[in-house]
C-alpha cells in the first residue's frame, strides 16, 4: 500500500564529470516522470549521459519511460540509461502469459532504444559504455572536435554455477 510512499523534499539533480570531461546526470523516477522542475536545469546543463533509476515495470520500448528518455536524448542530446529491479518487473508480468524480463532501456540520439533483457537465469546485467570523441559544429559554424558522447558498448549476462538460497525465499 505505500510502496511509494517516499518523502520528496528539496528536488535536486545530482550532476558528476568524470576524468574525460564528460558530465553524467543522475536522475529518480518522479525526476524523470514530471519533467517541470527537472527538464530546465539538465538542458541547460547538457550532460552527456543521464541515468534514471526508476521504481517501475518493464523498461519496454512502449511505456511512458521510453517516451521520456527519447526527450532528453533529442534535446539536449544526452545518451540516457533506465533502469528499473528485476523485482518491480517480475511484479508486473501478466500471470496469464510470459513477459521478457526487460530491466533496463538505452536511448541515443541517433539510434533506436535498445531494451535491456536480463535472461531467466541470470542474476544480474553488466551494461559496457563506450566513451567515444565526436565532432560538433555550431550553428554559426564553430567546431568542437573533442565533443564527447557515450555508446552502448556491450551487455553481459551474469551467472552463477549454484544459485544462492537467500535469492528464493
Amino acid at each position: 500500500m505505500w510502496w511509494e510512499d517516499i518523502a520528496l523534499h528539496t528536488r535536486q539533480v545530482q550532476f558528476g564529470v568524470n576524468g574525460h570531461g564528460a558530465v553524467i546526470a543522475t536522475l529518480i523516477c518522479e525526476d524523470l516522470a514530471r519533467h517541470d522542475p527537472v527538464l530546465p536545469v539538465i538542458t541547460a546543463i547538457g550532460p552527456n549521459l543521464v541515468i534514471a533509476l526508476l521504481m517501475d515495470g518493464p523498461q519496454l520500448e512502449s511505456r511512458w519511460p521510453a517516451r521520456y528518455a527519447t526527450a532528453l536524448a533529442d534535446d539536449p542530446g544526452s545518451s540516457v540509461l533506465t533502469l528499473t529491479s528485476a523485482g518491480m518487473v517480475e511484479r508486473t508480468i501478466p500471470p496469464t502469459g510470459h513477459s521478457r524480463n526487460v530491466i533496463g532501456l538505452w536511448k541515443h540520439r541517433e539510434s533506436r532504444a535498445t531494451e535491456l533483457v536480463l535472461p531467466q537465469k541470470a542474476l544480474a546485467l553488466v551494461v559496457s559504455l563506450a566513451l567515444n570523441e565526436k565532432l560538433q559544429i555550431t550553428l554559426d559554424g564553430r567546431e568542437d572536435r573533442k565533443a564527447i558522447e557515450y555508446s552502448l558498448a556491450g551487455l553481459r549476462n551474469v551467472y552463477l554455477d549454484k544459485r544462492p538460497e537467500w535469492l528464493d525465499r
